[in-house]
């Protein structure tokens, strides 16, 4: 059987339509598998996770977001992996670790974490104008802003805001 003109059409048009919504998609998502224990138990080893390229681009990042980053340390994830962490403190914030807890504006912040681990002692300080202050969910891993070589980190380094697991 013959396909028509109209036919024809309407296929190439389908198929560019096709193309066009798996480079939006990809432009707008990022699937990762999950290679270190740093973020459980709210996201454990092995999870898939599915990032949010876009969400920084429609609002500022909030203390309690999963955020994605580049990272060009050697850690458990590897060397030039993408690191996954929770914000806890924004731009203005003053944060210090004490007597083995982290003081967020005076508060403790033991959010998101169901085993505490003592953490080294850090100098009260103020995180910086368009940063932010990442920690891991498992307090005991490290690599996130307490590691001077991670530090506070803009929110334009983020690649995003990690929305499904």
């Amino acid at each position: 059987m013959k396909m028509t003109t109209k036919q024809k059409v309407s296929l190439l048009i389908a198929g560019l339509l096709g193309v066009v919504a798996a480079l939006l998609v990809t432009a707008a998502f990022s699937v990762l598998k999950v290679q270190g224990e740093s973020m459980e138990p709210s996201i454990e080893k092995g999870d898939i996770i599915v990032i949010n390229k876009l969400s920084y681009f429609f609002h500022e990042p909030r203390v309690g977001d999963v955020v994605a980053f580049s990272c060009n340390i050697y850690s458990e994830d590897g060397e030039g992996s993408i690191l996954v962490r929770r914000v806890a403190a924004l731009e203005g914030d003053e944060v210090e670790i004490r007597e083995g807890m982290l003081y967020v504006n005076g508060r403790i912040y033991n959010a998101y974490t169901e085993n505490p681990a003592y953490m080294e002692p850090m100098e009260k300080t103020v995180v910086g104008k368009d940063k932010i202050f990442i920690l891991s969910d498992n307090r005991g891993a490290l690599l996130d802003s307490r590691d001077l070589a991670v530090g506070q980190l803009y929110a334009s380094e983020l690649l995003g805001k990690v929305c499904l697991k």
